[in-house]
């Protein structure tokens, strides 16, 4: 159960945290915002190892920088898509997350998913679709629907690795440490080779560190602990639930009107996602027993 604790705990900080991101992107831009969260995750990394009495690690492999350079790109690209769309229309394109997650997860880890779990894994990302399908459609910025699917792609891809290094025992806050401290790295390149005007506020910084600290630290420090305790593709179909989230603590300040097709997906989602923590707990039961 307690994998499942982490993983909503995830889930919270990843519906919440967009939209505190998307108040600070008002006057800074996308690339000075995704160096402020990676410079917020390594400090926070390494206080969190200090404090744990668990001083974290620097790990130097191929993986790890394959990891990395698919963690920027995902950060790059989430910040761009955040300055060119509401944080619903995010939320409805980042449902594409689940789709490669679980692709990923049966193509990648070899996770086995039955025949029911695949028929629950469709009525969640279906459900998903419903719910947060906007009625502006017509107003998307290609390039942010572009980038908005791309992020996904590689936070997806991202933590298929992590999940992969951590089946070797690796320390999780030490991954995150690593990947944010390569990110951090090849973002500042990237301003270097590419200078931009840094016109940035207290308030600006001060949300785009919260932010960081609520998703890109807290929430993935979360999930990397899910992931030690459950599976990759199950964990993640959980996760379609953010936008849920997302929905209702935007609302106030981007009102976007609710449709019976829109309830109707909310109602299939968080059905099929109780359904499939009950039926993972019931066969990870089943597997203790028998062994």
């Amino acid at each position: 159960m307690k994998g499942y604790g982490y993983n909503i705990a995830s889930i919270l900080m990843m519906g919440i945290g967009p939209l505190i991101a998307k108040f600070g992107l008002q006057t800074i831009s996308a690339s000075a915002a995704a160096f402020i969260n990676a410079c917020t995750i390594v400090a926070a990394s390494f206080l969190w190892g200090i404090l744990h009495k668990e001083p974290v690690k620097f790990y130097v492999s191929k993986d790890m920088t394959l990891l990395s350079i698919c963690n920027v790109l995902g950060v790059l690209f989430m910040y761009v898509s955040l300055s060119l769309l509401s944080p619903v229309q995010i939320g409805f394109l980042g449902r594409f997350y689940t789709v490669f997650a679980v692709l990923l997860s049966f193509l990648v880890l070899k996770e086995k998913i039955s025949k029911t779990e695949w028929v629950l894994v469709l009525l969640a990302v279906g459900g998903t679709f419903m719910f947060i399908t906007p009625k502006d459609s017509g107003s998307l910025s290609v390039v942010g629907v572009v980038c908005a699917i791309l992020y996904t792609f590689f936070f997806a891809l991202c933590n298929v690795l992590i999940k992969w290094k951590m089946e070797k025992g690796r320390n999780s806050n030490a991954i995150l440490f690593t990947n944010s401290l390569w990110t951090l790295t090849l973002l500042a390149i990237y301003l270097l080779v590419l200078p931009e005007n840094w016109q940035v506020s207290p308030a600006s910084v001060s949300l785009t560190a919260t932010a960081s600290l609520m998703t890109g630290f807290l929430g993935t420090l979360f999930l990397y602990e899910a992931l030690k305790r459950i599976r990759f593709s199950i964990a993640n179909v959980m996760r379609a639930a953010s936008p849920v989230i997302l929905a209702l603590v935007s609302y106030p300040f981007f009102p976007v009107p609710m449709t019976a097709m829109n309830i109707i997906g909310a109602v299939i989602l968080l059905a099929s996602i109780i359904l499939i923590g009950i039926t993972d707990y019931k066969k990870r039961r089943l597997d203790s027993m028998a062994d």
